[in-house]
């Protein structure tokens, strides 16, 4: 295992605990990846609780989402990782399943910010349709990551691209506290049901 790989193996594991501690996932949920190189990647492993892992719930695969060492089993969400690794420049993809998130953007096109600083980070964010516990077309939700930072999958998560972790948790992040603050101060153009 080269130094490299043992230092990103280490900020899966940190931002997987910041992840967990901003209640951002829970349980076995979510799953991170980041980039090794130009076709080796690494992501967290198929049940990997994010807020505890271990140098081994971090699998090593390749293009293809294959396990570089045989006997390893990557996240069931490794082709989503992948697809947006192929659309985008991103070095690092965070999913994750914020309560909060899922409850406010159910019925929802995209989500608009209240603040100015929040819109301008994020922009207005997609919500792109899906059904099931794994995105099994991959390709809308890479195609939305190429021109914004985060979508939204309703029922399911969201997913946010990075230059690095921190940077892909720190949308994530944002992208919570733009919901709480929806939840405070409802959406005045959607009627109550």
């Amino acid at each position: 295992m080269t130094e490299r790989a043992k230092g990103s193996r280490a900020e899966i594991i940190k931002w997987g605990e910041k992840l967990f501690e901003r209640h951002l996932v829970s349980g076995w949920g979510g799953n991170v990846s980041c980039r090794l190189g130009r076709s080796r990647y690494l992501i967290t492993g198929k049940g990997a609780a994010l807020g505890f892992l271990k140098t081994r719930d971090i699998v090593e695969i390749d293009a293809r989402g294959k396990a570089v060492l045989h006997g390893r089993h990557p996240s069931s969400e490794a082709p989503l990782h992948l697809a947006v690794y192929a659309a985008t420049d991103a070095r690092a993809v965070v999913h994750v399943h914020p309560p909060e998130i899922i409850a406010y953007c159910r019925g929802r096109d995209e989500f608009v910010p209240l603040s100015f600083e929040e819109e301008y980070s994020l922009g207005r964010v997609p919500v792109i349709p899906h059904d099931g516990p794994t995105v099994t077309d991959p390709a809308p939700v890479a195609e939305e990551l190429r021109r914004h930072p985060v979508v939204i999958l309703p029922g399911h998560g969201t997913v946010a691209r990075g230059r690095d972790l921190q940077e892909a948790f720190l949308i994530t992040d944002l992208l919570a506290e733009a919901v709480h603050c929806r939840l405070v101060v409802p959406d005045e153009t959607k009627s109550p049901t």
